[in-house]
């Protein structure tokens, strides 16, 4: 039987009601669908972005000496600042290492995002978030525009203070605070940087107390690269001549205060050395002259020409304390001068430069022998090529074997010095047109019978 008009027509608009109510859920469900899609777009979006905003590689290759500025700049980026002083030229770069740009992890987040829902961003981004971190290095260069070193940075108040206090490449270790334990130096700009890697007799009752000033808290010129000589003479201490690191000391720049100094030569090393024992002392930065006595002084960071007496700490009481001890026999190295003439030498302000010897009567019958850089009235330098003391890269060069005479696998202080002695002698004429005389200096009796510093382990 036909339906009638009215029920026809109510079940039309019925289908009809329910037609428009599907295209409206569907239209609800794709909009939500679009919704979703568009947050998980925004959520990966984060990672991806920062994974595509690195920072684009620099060439470390070109850090190395000899480099040209202008080619370094070229490659590796121009710095953050710059500082000339004397001729030389030092560039400091604040950079972010350890987050270049890469799209394979840009990709990589996009999808696990997808695949997650979102849910992979929250782990993604904080893990881009820490990609890289700060970094700061010093590049200083010779009169010749030429690459002489890279350093860590030190702080920003002191740029144009080249300083090798690392930090880096290489972290600063504890040693450097004054505690004991030996260091590793910074980047390789010369062949000595490389320690060899040997196997030498452990020296377990060998005591060192390894001093580097570079920079100073008075208004000073820097001593270059001493804190780089202490830095580098530790290393060759632990893993060529020995020596613990328990037992050695490494004492650099604000570290080598006076206060510093008679600590660890009059208190640590009196509480530790016994019968029998070896002791070595290295300085390197600037010495004093006191016209008015006669005596050479170290200067600590905080040491003042003006005030050598007060502030310094003398050759003669670093003897005497040394001769205090019951120990066999105390080797001390100085890469610096006492005439106040310029390279590793400061004069108070007004006085003439003087020549002051290193020797005192304490040597000539003693235990100690001192391994002076040059004479009385001479200059120490500094050797900008290799971005050392001269005295100090040819002890280190000799201690990689050169200075083994008789190739006996031993070096003794003697058969050391034979070697560095003439190398130093012209290095210094050539370069600096300069005269420069290593001493040693000790008893006769002490020196015939040889100071051993480097025996090879047995087989």
């Amino acid at each position: 039987m036909p339906c009638g008009t009215d029920r026809c027509s109510s079940r039309t608009h019925d289908q009809r009601t329910m037609a428009r109510v599907g295209q409206e859920h569907e239209g609800i469900v794709a909009m939500r669908l679009l919704c979703v899609g568009l947050m998980i777009l925004c959520l990966t979006g984060c990672s991806v972005l920062m994974a595509l905003s690195g920072n684009p590689p620099r060439d470390y290759a070109v850090l190395k000496a000899g480099s040209p500025r202008e080619l370094v700049i070229e490659k590796f980026g121009a710095p953050t600042s710059s500082n000339t002083e004397s001729g030389r030229i030092t560039d400091r770069y604040d950079i972010e290492e350890g987050n270049t740009t890469n799209p394979a992890r840009a990709g990589l987040n996009f999808y696990v995002d997808l695949a997650t829902f979102g849910i992979w961003e929250l782990i993604a981004t904080p893990i881009e978030f820490f990609q890289g971190s700060q970094a700061n290095y010093v590049v200083l260069y010779g009169s010749d525009g030429r690459l002489v070193s890279v350093t860590p940075a030190p702080l920003p108040e002191l740029m144009g203070a080249f300083s090798s206090e690392p930090t880096k490449p290489q972290p600063v270790a504890s040693a450097a605070t004054g505690s004991p334990g030996a260091i590793l130096p910074d980047i390789a700009v010369s062949d000595v940087d490389q320690v060899p890697t040997i196997s030498p007799k452990p020296r377990k009752n060998a005591y060192a107390v390894v001093i580097g000033v570079a920079r100073y808290r008075e208004n000073l010129p820097q001593a270059d690269f001493a804190d780089r000589d202490a830095k580098l003479m530790s290393a060759y201490l632990t893993k060529v001549m020995g020596y613990g690191e328990e037992n050695v000391v490494v004492l650099l720049n604000e570290r080598a205060a006076k206060g510093d100094l008679e600590k660890y030569i009059e208190g640590w090393l009196p509480n530790r050395v016994e019968e029998g024992d070896s002791v070595f002392i290295y300085y390197s930065g600037h010495g004093t002259p006191n016209p008015k006595t006669g005596e050479a002084y170290l200067v600590p960071y905080d040491g003042d020409p003006t005030f050598a007496d007060k502030t310094g700490y003398s050759l003669k009481r670093l003897y005497e304390h040394l001769a205090k001890l019951p120990s066999k026999e105390a080797v001390v190295v100085i890469d610096s001068c006492f005439s106040g003439s310029g390279g590793r030498s400061v004069i108070a302000k007004g006085m003439r430069p003087v020549g002051l010897s290193v020797e005192n009567p304490i040597l000539s019958a003693g235990k100690t022998v001192v391994l002076a850089a040059s004479a009385g009235d001479q200059v120490s330098s500094s050797y900008d090529q290799k971005a050392h003391g001269l005295l100090t890269y040819f002890f280190l060069k000799g201690l990689q074997g050169e200075g083994d005479g008789n190739k006996d696998s031993t070096i003794e202080l003697g058969e050391l010095f034979a070697y560095l002695k003439p190398q130093v002698e012209r290095v210094a004429r050539r370069e600096f047109n300069n005269e420069q005389t290593p001493q040693l200096i000790g008893s006769p009796e002490l020196l015939k019978r040889g100071i051993l510093l480097y025996e090879r382990a047995g087989p």
